[in-house]
């Protein structure tokens, strides 16, 4: 079984059971985004402004043109505002369900309640400059990279009157180079894959160790989560007859979490710092041997200790038949052990 397709199955193997939760997650969310839209809607109605959508048009000038009308300043402005009040609502929940989705994939079921986790803590704050750098540093690179082809087109509709064959060609030029641009702007945002993981509360890190974390941890592997993104495109498809989407969204979001995890836990293993075998060594992040059952219990591994740590490892002590106090185990191994029986 490839790596893919495990993700997908212990994805599906977590959700079993869990799938009204995951569905009613799923509601909240979008009620709250239909809600939002209605509030935004229904600010520009009673102002008398026209809807501006945020894009790169308001760098243009003191004016801005959307659907061949002009926009004053004072509508890009209040859309700019509501569109920081929705990231300020928007990404905290998005971290609270991912947040919800890690507990998933480690058998833990957690109320609906716990999406709502990062408005009460720090987490609100790093979860909105997560969404801001990230945003801005993709979208950097795919106005860089969609810049050849986006010229190819604009200069292709200006000179559609005075040579339309010339323009129709650079126009579907433009479009394909487009298309072909999809794949590595896929690829650059797979470099933080992981960066909303590392937020969670399980490993709440900064902002900057959770981008710069995630941009090692993808190292090498960005195609491979790039085929990921791809392979659930058919889902997505499906979504256009509406009732799939209570079955695909759910089914990515614990998916992504899985695998983002699955990265991290690797490359923990990788550095020597994931190790529940032995006590001596560091856990993650330099954790103190004394505070190695702190870590097990903050990694979501079992409370118990290894067996080899256990005294009488495999069997129970003689006299006792499962039951009552064990004696103490001894530092002198096993004929000590039997010595003192």
């Amino acid at each position: 079984m490839t790596l893919r397709k495990a993700i997908k199955f212990n994805a599906k193997k977590s959700l079993k059971g869990n799938w009204g939760k995951a569905i009613l997650i799923l509601l909240i969310c979008t009620a709250i985004g239909i809600l939002l839209n209605i509030l935004d809607n229904a600010i520009f109605s009673a102002l008398g402004f026209q809807h501006v959508k945020i894009t790169s048009d308001l760098l243009r000038g003191d004016v801005i043109y959307q659907f061949g009308e002009r926009v004053g300043w004072p509508e890009a402005l209040l859309s700019l505002l509501l569109s920081l009040v929705r990231l300020c609502i928007m990404a905290p929940l998005t971290l609270g369900v991912a947040n919800w989705a890690l507990e998933l994939t480690d058998g833990r079921t957690r109320p609906v309640g716990d999406i709502f986790w990062a408005f009460d803590n720090a987490a609100i704050y790093r979860s909105i400059w997560m969404e801001i750098t990230v945003s801005v540093k993709v979208g950097l690179f795919s106005a860089l990279i969609m810049l050849i082809p986006g010229a190819m087109m604009g200069y292709g509709a200006a000179i559609f009157y005075d040579n339309r064959s010339l323009s129709v060609l650079l126009y579907a030029l433009g479009g394909l180079l487009m298309l072909a641009a999809i794949p590595f702007e896929l690829w650059f945002s797979a470099r933080y894959f992981a960066t909303r993981l590392l937020l969670c509360d399980r490993y709440y890190y900064t902002v900057r160790e959770a981008t710069k974390l995630s941009v090692e941890l993808t190292r090498g592997r960005r195609w491979q989560i790039v085929g990921f993104y791809l392979s659930f495109l058919p889902w997505f498809l499906l979504c256009c007859l509406v009732l799939p989407i209570f079955y695909v969204l759910p089914y990515f979001a614990v998916a992504s979490v899985m695998y983002a995890r699955y990265l991290f836990e690797d490359h923990l293993l990788g550095q020597r710092k994931l190790d529940v075998s032995d006590p001596d060594r560091i856990i993650i992040d330099d954790v103190a041997p004394e505070d190695y059952q702190t870590a097990r219990t903050a990694q979501g591994l079992s409370e118990e200790m290894p067996a080899e740590e256990k005294p009488y490892a495999g069997a129970e002590p003689a006299g006792t038949d499962g039951a009552g106090e064990e004696p103490a185990p001894s530092d002198q191994g096993a004929e000590s052990d039997v010595a003192e029986l």
